[in-house]
């Protein structure tokens, strides 16, 4: 049977449980007598040895036999669980990641295009030797010798050999019994010969069971023949979901997004008509294209676990690596973004981290001086609010040393002698988004080098978010990442200018106010605005898009948006209302680097105009 058109299955299930295992020795690793993560842990680590046995990888299948085999030994308490036996288990499940996304390296994108074959059923060789050796010296082990413990960083592919003295009867890699499964791992499902240990026994589950509850991993084809003992009362289930790729997804929303102009577009040519019946169909068809958006936006949505599910492994190889106790705390998981926004800011969030865990998080010992608890704590919290979403990071560490990031400024010729005095805390600590800042004296492995933070910031701001910083010495930082739930179509705020209209996103829009021109001020040549009791610049786009200035108008138009933490007026001609667009990015290369303007929409008049990037236009 070709079992190639179910790769992007075993693909995104794979994701699933190699999750589970991570998540359950973590767990585990907190508390190793928790039996329910021990059996999740189990269960995982079987449905997926089973998934790549129907699939025919054969190396996959081995690596995960013997790390099902040594979590059963933990389970039935023949070992002891303990930080050796961890790492162990997590460079298990590192390998087999590794091996699964081998596989399509190999076989082509997700598309599902296969470039070639392997041997061994698309299946690439990789070295794992070293590995396996060791787990089957471990599960070969009396367990009552002692285990050797290796250096206190996480394993990798020089890992040392477990040591153990075992009856050389055993020292075969696999036994016959063993060996039969992955022979035959190529053949369907039902075909496949399970481990008769007991464990096996009571977690496996037949085709015929599968196809009954609907809930198995595949829908493997059956032959057609003569079943000796057939089951007339079966019936199978509804479908409940499917899948689409994200390409189709996209598609969609193009589509949509079409059909919401062209919605706008009858809207200005059956303005002037009275009709009626012709009211009534609009008003139907504005509802059923609303709602066929919302659907289509709500199926690009993912949770935030979808990229924050690495962390805890990640903050806490980062942790033992420089020898610091962490707890990594995730609120808000549930919440959903865009998944377009999602792959953006996966790696600023990365970024934010690991500066917490080497910048923020001191040693045990430090922070038993300073009346800390030794264990440290990174909060990520995230909470939807309106249109946007906000993702915070925080952490209980040192803090950001003001003094400091002015001083290594100064030294490295960011700022003037003159303008480091005058700068306020906030304008301060921004210049960290500065490329090249940084204010580790050494570079490490994990930072020290000057980038990424730079990288933060541009990210987020090209979405139409923003960043925000908070800190104070000694008590810890926190950076707050604004963001519009979709990118794909949002509110804004139409504006004029001259003879031309602008949108300016509602992400960005604190409030709209007007002003009359007696009220604006001049700080060293800046005009400045007090609105509740604050002082505010103010930008006039008229100058900016180098057209002249309006006379005779005492009351003027500001909108307030909010860029870094600072509010800034924009002043505009005219307000002209909210209105939903639909983003068009320029493709042209002429224009894809125009500073100013995020992309394009198309009113219902199929006039273009520009949307305003208030934090590049700034």
């Amino acid at each position: 049977m070709d079992m190639s058109k179910y790769m992007d299955i075993f693909r995104a299930e794979s994701e699933k449980y190699i999750k589970e295992m991570s998540d359950s020795l973590l767990a585990l690793e907190k508390d190793p007598d928790n039996s329910e993560q021990m059996n999740t842990l189990f269960r995982a680590a079987h449905t997926f040895k089973g998934m790549a046995s129907t699939m025919g990888f054969k190396h996959i299948v081995e690596l995960a036999h013997e790390m099902e085999s040594l979590i059963d030994r933990l389970r039935t308490q023949q070992l002891i669980l303990d930080s050796f036996l961890i790492d162990i288990l997590l460079a298990c499940v590192d390998s087999l990641e590794k091996l699964v996304e081998s596989v399509f390296e190999i076989n082509g994108d997700r598309s599902g295009k296969r470039e070639k074959k392997t041997e061994n059923r698309y299946e690439p060789h990789s070295d794992i030797g070293e590995l396996l050796r060791t787990l089957r010296n471990i599960n070969q082990s009396s367990g009552k010798a002692s285990l050797k413990k290796f250096e206190n960083k996480p394993l990798d592919e020089n890992m040392p050999l477990f040591i153990e003295e075992y009856d050389n009867q055993n020292q075969n890699a696999l036994s016959n019994e063993e060996i039969g499964l992955t022979e035959r791992a190529s053949e369907p499902l039902h075909q496949i010969e399970r481990s008769t240990d007991k464990t096996e026994k009571e977690s496996r589950r037949t085709e015929e069971e599968v196809c009954k509850t609907g809930k198995g991993v595949y829908q493997v084809e059956k032959e057609e023949k003569n079943l000796a003992s057939p089951v007339p009362d079966l019936k199978p289930k509804t479908i409940q979901s499917s899948r689409i790729s994200a390409e189709q997804l996209d598609k969609l929303m193009n589509l949509v997004g079409e059909l919401i102009i062209n919605r706008s577009r009858i809207n200005e040519l059956t303005g002037d008509l009275r009709s009626k019946e012709l009211k009534v169909a609009l008003s139907d068809f504005y509802k059923l294209t609303r709602e066929l958006q919302d659907e289509v936006i709500e199926a690009r949505m993912v949770p935030l676990d979808h990229v924050t599910y690495i962390y805890s492994r990640m903050v806490r190889d980062l942790a033992r690596a420089q020898n610091k106790k962490i707890d990594l705390i995730i609120k808000g998981k549930e919440i959903k973004l865009d998944r377009t926004i999602l792959e953006e800011i996966g790696d600023s969030l990365v970024h934010l981290l690991r500066n917490a865990v080497d910048h923020g998080i001191e040693i045990p010992e430090r922070r038993a001086e300073l009346g800390k608890k030794e264990t440290g704590t990174i909060l990520i919290t995230a909470s939807r609010q309106e249109n946007f979403a906000l993702i915070k990071i925080e952490d209980d560490g040192r803090g950001i040393d003001i003094d400091e990031i002015r001083s290594v400024a100064l030294k490295k010729g960011i700022i003037s002698g003159e303008s480091a005095e005058q700068l306020q805390k906030k304008e301060v600590m921004q210049l960290i988004f500065t490329p090249g800042f940084s204010t580790s004296g050494n570079v490490t492995d994990i930072s020290g080098r000057g980038i990424g933070m730079d990288v933060v910031k541009n990210r987020v701001e090209r979405l139409g978010g923003s960043v925000k910083i908070e800190s104070e010495p000694g008590s810890g930082s926190r950076f707050e990442l604004r963001l519009p739930l979709t990118i794909a179509v949002y509110q804004a705020m139409l504006i004029r200018v001259g003879k031309e209209r602008y949108a300016i996103p509602f992400t960005n829009i604190v409030k709209n106010i007007k002003v009359n021109s007696q009220e604006i001020k001049h700080i060293k040549g800046q005009e400045v605005i007090l609105v509740d009791n604050k002082i505010l610049p103010l930008l006039r786009l008229r100058r900016l898009f180098q057209l002249p200035d309006m006379d005779g108008t005492d009351n003027i138009f500001a909108v307030l948006v909010e860029r870094r933490g600072q509010h800034i007026g924009i002043i505009v001609d005219e307000l002209l209302g909210k209105q939903e667009v639909i983003v068009k990015s320029f493709k042209s290369k002429l224009l894809e680097n125009t500073r100013g303007f995020a992309g394009a929409t198309i009113l219902g008049d199929g006039n273009v105009i520009l949307i305003i990037d208030v934090n590049s236009l700034v």
